[in-house]
Formats: C-alpha cells, structure tokens, sequence
C-alpha cells in the first residue's frame, strides 16, 4: 500500500516538473517569436535600379525608401544610413523589394564596362558647363527636373536681345564630379573636366564651370549645343511633379516690365 502510495506521489511530481518544464519553454518561446516579431527600418529598392545608379541618383528619383520588416528578416550587411551609399554606384542589378546591401555599393571606378548614366530612350546625354548661380546656388543635383532659360542675341540676323524657356522638364543625370565618364564609350571612365563647358561666359569664367549632365530629348541636343555656344543658359529647379511653364515670346528689353 505504501510503494503504491509513493509510486503515485512520485507520478505527481514528475508531472508537475514536466509541466513546469513546458512552460519555460512555452514562455521563452513566445518571447523569441515577440523579439523576432520586432520591427526593424531597412533600406529597400522601391523600384528596379539599374548597375552604375548612383546613391544619390536613386534617392533623389524615389528608387529606394524605408520600410519596416520583421527582425529575423534583416540581412546582415545592409544599408541602415545613406551616407553608407553616398559617391557610390550599384555594381549591379537590384530588383525591387531587395534590400539594400552595402557590398553591392561600390565606387565608381570599380563599375568597369558599366553605364554610370541611365539615359531614357529618345534622349541622350548632354553635358553643359553652368556656374553656381546659374545652377540655382548648387542646389541642382543628380535626379532633379530642371528647365533651361536661354539668353541670346543676334537671332536670325537681328540684333535683339531676348531671354526665354529653351527646354522645360529635362531630367539632371550628374553633377560636376559626380558624373564619371563610361571607361567603354569614352576612353577612360575618368571624373567629369569640371573646367570645361559652355555658356557663352569668357575663359576667365570658365575655371568656375560645373558639368552638368542632362538627358535631353534627341530633336533638341542640337538646340542646346548652339545655345551653350552662342548664349548664356540659367537653369531653373523644377519642384515634383511640377507642370511646365506656358509658353511665352520670351523677355526683351522692350517689355520686361509688362505692357510696354
């Protein structure tokens, strides 16, 4: 009577430490899957963006942007500030979704044989040599829209002078030493000549020239290499999605204060 009475005492106490034992792990099991749970902000690609994108570029034009993931599924290795980003390129094709890693971030010199430049189609290229003033203090970065307001004279034979919008809505590809040449198409893949360019300014000005780079419809590159050459160009920063200003005769002497 007395072994059975023990053999059941002995039943009860193994079951209590069992069930005791079931619930630490229960607990510390909650307690992962709630610290697991845990939201985290990473760095994420909004939309594709193609090799040689610039940090800077890919920012500006809204290709990546914070979101929250669980903690489990924050890759080590990824971009938790832009400054980890900035002067560099993606080496390669991110897909949208994918978190940023810092090790697909490379200096520009190091995307050998890539386009540092995504040109839209129907465009190409251009770049202009603008001072700072002209430029809106510096404040024109790479992914901005800006519009190009053309001063000139002597048109058509004439001898009036006139000021008036050349192009509205042109997108910034680079900016003075941002922009590196393509080792492929321009023998080299060495910084932007911030020294040289247009405007229509005399050589004394030309050592404080920026380059700035701009995706320009094809119909008017023309336009705008006789505009650099013969004028002077001021660009405007254009805030998003902004509609372009109506079109004008543009300014002369003879009605720059309105109703002459």
């Amino acid at each position: 009577m007395q072994s059975r009475v023990l053999a059941i005492l002995v039943a009860v106490v193994l079951a209590l430490v069992a069930t005791a034992a079931l619930v630490v792990y229960v607990n510390g099991a909650d307690r992962r899957a709630i610290s697991d749970q845990e939201p985290r902000q990473v760095w994420v690609a909004i939309k594709a963006i193609p090799a040689g994108t610039s940090g800077e570029t890919a920012r500006n034009t809204e290709l990546i942007g914070l979101r929250e993931v669980p903690r489990r599924n924050v890759v080590a290795g990824g971009v938790i500030s832009l400054s980890q980003i900035q002067g560099k390129h993606a080496a390669v094709d991110i897909v949208a979704g994918e978190q940023l890693l810092q090790k697909r971030w490379v200096g520009a010199e190091e995307v050998t044989g890539r386009r540092l430049l995504t040109i839209p189609p129907k465009h190409q290229a251009l770049s202009i040599g603008v001072d700072t003033t002209r430029q809106v203090a510096g404040f024109v970065t790479p992914g901005d829209k800006v519009s190009l307001v053309l001063s000139i004279s002597g048109q058509g034979g004439e001898s009036l002078e006139l000021s008036r919008f050349l192009l509205q809505n042109i997108q910034v590809l680079a900016v003075g030493a941002t922009a590196l040449a393509n080792a492929t198409t321009q023998g080299g893949g060495g910084r932007v000549d911030q020294s040289s360019g247009g405007g229509g300014g005399d050589q004394s000005r030309s050592a404080n020239l920026t380059a700035v780079t701009l995706a320009v419809p094809e119909k008017h590159v023309e336009r705008v290499v006789y505009a650099a050459e013969n004028g002077s160009i001021y660009l405007t920063l254009m805030p998003p999605d902004a509609e372009p200003a109506p079109p004008s005769d543009g300014v002369t002497g003879g009605n720059v204060f309105g109703g002459q």
